[in-house]
């Protein structure tokens, strides 16, 4: 039998999440014959002074041109929460027509974002100052110890989820870098003119972690056609609605495929 052709799903965590808070659905999606590749980004799990610019090389370098590059298979990136700054980012210079137009036959089809952060990036800003100088009242920060850190990460991201999976996912995160929301926001590609028709936001109706309104002002103050689609859970539907949201993810991967 010959291989599949179908992109591979390049799936960034969110911030204090790591790979095995999305297996599910990573096994939904290898279920459907589409390859996965997901990472621990670089600012998770350290008090080192790791910026968001070096989560977007990692992404690029790591997960984005491995897959192109080595594999030769087209990508459809999926970022979520706080990973839609640097994953947008790694995408410079990847789109379809950016990469035929250096002979590549490969090339990232089109980004998907969950309940993501969406900052423009490219004026020095950082994450915190870029949303107006606050972080979220679940989030404290400690500058001793150089993390960002949530005493009780279960009302804002996981209020919804069964009581035995939600101490799981609690138990399953890990603290980030402060750094990276100290850091300047890389100039992201969701409005770039060769991803236009090519990004989409999947948002989340009872987010407490990102209100569903936030997304709205981010996704109108983007002044960006979307994709959207919606999905009734709270910040995390990879563990909520698994089923769902592969569903609405291979949907959206057909458009990219075919464009």
């Amino acid at each position: 039998m010959a291989p599949s052709t179908k992109p591979v799903f390049v799936l960034v965590p969110g911030g204090a999440q790591n790979p095995s808070h999305y297996a599910y659905l990573q096994h939904l999606l290898l279920s459907e014959g589409y390859g996965v590749l997901s990472a621990l980004l670089p600012t998770i799990g350290t008090g080192a002074s790791v910026t968001v610019e070096d989560d977007t090389e990692y992404i690029r370098s790591r997960m984005l041109l491995p897959v192109l590059d080595i594999e030769h298979r087209d990508v459809i990136m999926v970022s979520h929460s706080y990973s839609g700054m640097p994953a947008s980012a790694a995408a410079h210079g990847l789109s379809k027509t950016e990469r035929a137009a250096e002979g590549k036959t490969t090339s990232v089809l089109g980004q998907i974002f969950i309940a993501a952060i969406l900052a423009r990036g490219g004026d020095g800003k950082d994450v915190v100052a870029t949303f107006g100088g606050q972080l979220p009242p679940h989030i404290q920060t400690d500058e001793k110890e150089n993390l960002i850190k949530c005493e009780d990460p279960k009302p804002p991201l996981f209020h919804d989820l069964p009581p035995a999976l939600a101490d799981a996912a609690v138990s399953s995160c890990i603290s980030q870098s402060l750094t990276a929301f100290q850091s300047p926001c890389p100039a992201a590609t969701w409005h770039a003119e060769a991803f236009k028709g090519r990004c989409a936001y999947i948002r989340t109706l009872s987010d407490r972690s990102v209100p569903y309104e936030v997304q709205n002002m981010m996704l109108e103050g983007s002044g960006q056609e979307w994709i959207m689609r919606d999905i009734e859970t709270g910040h995390c539907p990879q563990l909520a609605a698994p089923e769902a949201l592969s569903s609405i993810i291979i949907e959206i991967a057909h458009q990219f495929e075919v464009m």
